[in-house]
Formats: structure tokens, sequence, C-alpha cells
């Protein structure tokens, strides 16, 4: 057998030409996403904890009924496009999500020359907060719901660590508009040193819908669109797919409401709506955990008890460990054994009883949009 001898001067010039050649490639690549970033006049950047996808919708629709040229990017519940016609389609993904694609996305808005582009800010970590403005997208506005605690186990649980991530977003001279609540120093200072115009939106008090439609009326007023005609666009507006809903429905022969608030992540988020919300009669609350946020469970259990005194908690996802030491009544909690939205809804409406309330929060995904999925069915309504 005859091994073959190559000098280390040939490998060195091997690696320095394959070098040259990643760098070109990167070189060429970074050119042309901002050749497509300088086509696209107004990037339109939509970040917080809560209220995203909604006030990108809202943003959207108002814009296009506008008359704007617009390209939509939610990823919400699922990640979708919206078309400049208003058609929506699926986001497709090879693999997890990386804001890599949003250079994808700028190709579609590329190739649909559109003239306006609305996206969630899809970032966690603050190293990718602040590669996804500073490249990606170097939005011309930022739009900031509020900044509620979340990503704990990414961002910390320090007082503040949510507003210092997304101050990491605000433009270089462009414009934010951002909700009072959302309104903290760091942001604030953030917009300051990039010389960004601010706008601060009352929203304090205002039923989330509304708190969205007050930040969308405001990034439309700057961008010429009068009032009664974003108004008009709103009313156009689709819902996302795993939106917050209340359906009255008979399970098992057992007539229950169920509560949709599986995209509900937080406490403070979910306190507002059971304020909202809560009918009188027995309820039931189902917490759709997921095994990569074990901070976000912890929270729920921790502030659960404040919100009535004698419900039951089931839980779907969520590892045995996490109830240990937790403040919620260990005697009250059960796991959810069912892995099908029927069995599921079943065992929920048993465990509640005729015209009570099953609450989902927590999570979208596994068996919170399997269940969703299932009572949006047309016969499953009543």
């Amino acid at each position: 057998m005859t091994i073959l001898f190559v000098s280390d001067f040939r490998l060195f010039l091997l690696s320095l030409v394959l070098t040259c050649v990643v760098l070109t490639w990167l070189a060429v690549a970074s050119a042309l996403h901002r050749r497509r970033l300088a086509a696209v006049p107004v990037r339109i950047h939509v970040a917080g904890s809560r209220g995203k996808t909604s006030t990108a919708r809202l943003i959207g629709a108002a814009l296009r009924f506008a008359g704007r040229r617009v390209l939509v990017k939610t990823t919400g519940t699922d990640p979708l496009l919206i078309l400049p016609d208003g058609a929506e389609k699926a986001w497709r993904r090879c693999g997890p999500p990386t804001i890599a694609e949003q250079a994808r996305f700028f190709r579609w808005a590329a190739e649909l020359t559109v003239d306006v582009v609305v996206l969630e800010s899809m970032a966690i970590d603050r190293e990718y907060l602040w590669a996804s403005e500073r490249f990606y997208v170097r939005a011309t506005h930022l739009v900031v719901t509020n900044t509620r605690p979340d990503h704990l186990e990414s961002l910390g649980e320090a007082p503040g660590a949510v507003g210092e991530a997304i101050s990491l977003l605000v433009p270089e001279r462009g414009y934010l508009f951002m909700s009072d609540e959302a309104a903290e120093e760091p942001v604030l200072a953030s917009a300051a040193v990039r010389g960004t115009r601010t706008e601060i939106v009352a929203t304090k008090g205002a039923r989330p819908l509304e708190a969205n439609q007050r930040l969308a009326l405001a990034l439309c007023r700057s961008l010429g669109v009068p009032d009664d005609i974003a108004a008009q666009g709103f009313a156009q507006a689709n819902s996302d797919p795993g939106a917050f809903f209340v359906r009255k429905c008979t399970i098992a022969g057992v007539p229950v409401s169920f509560v949709n608030a599986f995209a509900c992540n937080d406490p403070v988020s979910l306190r507002e709506l059971w304020a909202e919300y809560r009918a009188a009669g027995r309820v039931v609350i189902l917490l759709n955990g997921r095994r990569d946020r074990p901070l976000r469970t912890r929270a729920f259990l921790d502030n659960l008890t404040e919100f009535a005194p004698d419900f039951d908690l089931y839980l779907a996802e969520v590892p045995r460990a996490a109830i240990w030491r937790c403040k919620f009544p260990a005697e009250r909690i059960r796991f959810l054994k069912a892995h099908s939205a029927e069995s599921a809804l079943a065992m929920l409406a048993q465990a509640t009883g005729p015209d009570g309330e099953i609450w989902g929060i927590g999570n979208y995904s596994g068996i919170g949009a399997k269940i969703v999925a299932y009572l949006l069915k047309e016969e499953r309504t009543c």
C-alpha cells in the first residue's frame, strides 16, 4: 500500500485557497443581501414578549389596504408568510429556527418587488439579537410591544433583562414605537445613542388587541396612512392559527367552555386574560410545558396559586422534577396521560364537570396544537 506524501507547504497553500474561497463566498453573499435590503425602503421589525404576531399582522393589513406592496413574516404559533395580495403561505424550514433564514426572507422580498416588509424578531440570545439587526434586517422602524419576563434560560431572571436584550434591536437613525409598558431605560438609552426617533404609545389598561392596534396605528401614521384607512385595514387582518379564543362545546357529553390561552407564555399576560375572561363555575387548567423552558414552567407554578383557590392543574410535557418545591399545592396537580386531543379533552371535561371552564396555557406546540386544531373543526362547535 502506497501512502501519498503531501508537504506542509502544499497543505498550507490548499488551506489558503480554501479560506479565500470561503471569504469570497461570504463577501458575495453579504453584498447580495445588502443590495436586497436596499431594495426595500421600509423594513419594520416587531419585537417584544407578547403580541408580536398580532401587531405584525395588523401593520401588514393596514399598509396593504393603503395600497402598499407588503410582505409579512410571522413566527408565532406557526411560521407564515403573508404575501402582497394577503394570501398566506407556510414558511418552510429544513431544520430548527435560525436568524439566517431572514436572508431567505429578503430574497423573497426582492423577487416579489415589495416596498415594505414586516417581520417578527425571532432571535433570543443577545448575540443573535445584535446580529439580526446589524446584518440581517437593518430595520428602518422598530415596534416593541412589551418587555415581560420570558426566555429566562437565555436572558436570565434579573429585572430589566428583556429590555436590555431588546435594546440591541434599536436601529441606527430609524424610528422606534414602543408601548409605555416597554419604555425601559436600556431601550430609550440605546435609541438616544443611535439617533433613533422614539414615540411612546399609551397602552396601559388596554386590552391586548387594543394595545397592539394602538402601536400599529402609530407606526402607520408615520408612514402617512390616515387613521380611518388603517382601521379598515385592521378589520381585514386574519388571526394567527394559535390566537386566543373562547369556545363553548360539548366534550364526551359534557358542556364546557375551552379557553385557548396556549400562546400566553407568561403569568403577567395570563393574569390579564384571567381578569377579563374568567367566568363563574368550576375551572381546570392545562399547563402545556416545554422541556427546554423549565424556568417558564416554574414561573407559572409559582404564580398560579393566586388565580383561584380550588381549581385542579393538569400538566403536559412537564417533568415531575419541575414540581419539587414549587408554590402550587402538589395534591392539586395531575399529569395528563392522554396523547390525543380527543382523549385529553374528555379527561379535562370530566374533571371540570358541566358548564365549567378548561384553560389551556403555557405553550402551543404538542398537545396544545392538537387540541386547538380539534376544536376549530366546525363540527366541534356548538
